[in-house]
């Protein structure tokens, strides 16, 4: 794509993320510096330009020429859509005009819908009628080894991101987030999404902002991973993106097993801290790890993901 189609998609995407008015100021501040990382001549513009509206719908998609430009302008705005759960009605309706607006073939826009749909509902953690609670330790059974599965996952998660669908790309994050879940179900915490949705955003990683930076990354080009607060690195081949999913999914992996392992007691700040060590020793092993990443790439087919999702 030019440099002026790419930003046209990047204002679509900050759009699509902003188009149910619900996104927090720190949701907002994050994109905003994902953005300033983008190789774009007007990154910093983006976002003031949609929240102004300086940057209609109507004309930034009349500005995308090629079919693929519109196919992935829809796709990373149904993606970032559905990152933080399956759509709502005011979600609905901006996709639909956006569908509407790029002209693109009715059957194409399903199946894009269709597919996020199913990552999404797949993502969804089984509801709980309590709040999160764990049983007395001494009911508990004794805790298997969970290495094998969160090295598992986390090569899984990489695999993803060497995939050229958009919706390989979301599928990242409901893997991560039954990651945590099953690490916290191992040591005998019930979780809901709520509290996975909260230990996810004390490391700095929003549903919506990370959606968008995974896409940003893979589609936009520029983008350096960010985690906790610090540079994860400065990684700038085409295996940054699998290297730094493995090293994020692998260190949540890690930290969810010292925090549920230790009965909570970690603090906001030790979390963080500890998140941001993982992850910097993390990426080593996804650098070793790349071969079997590329290999798992080979043999995944999007229709499984669903059920990857729910146990790698």
């Amino acid at each position: 794509m030019t440099i002026q189609e790419k930003e046209n998609v990047a204002l679509i995407a900050v759009a699509a993320a902003f188009c149910d008015g619900r996104k927090s100021e720190e949701e907002r501040d994050r994109i905003r510096e994902l953005l300033g990382n983008l190789e774009l001549p007007n990154a910093a513009s983006l976002v003031p330009r949609v929240l102004l509206n300086k940057a209609p719908l109507e004309t930034t998609t009349a500005a995308l020429v090629s079919p693929e430009s519109r196919a992935l302008a829809y796709e990373m705005a149904v993606c970032i859509v559905e990152a933080d759960g399956h759509r709502n009605a005011e979600e609905t309706r901006f996709l639909t005009r956006l569908g509407d607006l790029l002209a693109l073939p009715s059957a194409e826009s399903r199946q894009t819908l269709e597919a996020a749909d199913a990552v999404a509902a797949a993502g969804a953690l089984p509801a709980i009628a309590s709040a999160v609670s764990a049983p007395p330790a001494a009911a508990l059974a004794p805790v298997r080894d969970l290495e094998p599965t969160i090295r598992k996952t986390a090569i899984l998660a990489g695999a993803l991101e060497l995939l050229p669908q958009s919706v390989a790309t979301l599928a990242v994050l409901p893997l991560q987030t039954h990651l945590v879940y099953r690490v916290g179900k191992a040591h005998g915490y019930t979780l809901d999404a709520g509290h996975v949705k909260e230990f996810l955003g004390v490391l700095g990683l929003g549903l919506a902002s990370q959606a968008f930076e995974g896409m940003a990354r893979k589609f936009l080009g520029g983008l350096v991973k960010r985690a906790g607060g610090g540079l994860a690195g400065s990684l700038t081949s085409a295996a940054t993106g699998p290297v730094i999913t493995f090293a994020t999914t692998y260190a949540l992996g890690q930290l969810a097993q010292r925090y549920y392992g230790g009965g909570r007691t970690l603090s906001a700040l030790q979390l963080k801290e500890t998140f941001q060590q993982l992850v910097g020793s993390a990426k080593a092993q996804g650098e070793r790890f790349l071969p079997e990443m590329r290999t798992r790439a080979g043999s995944l087919n999007l229709a499984e993901l669903p059920s990857l999702i729910r146990g790698v």
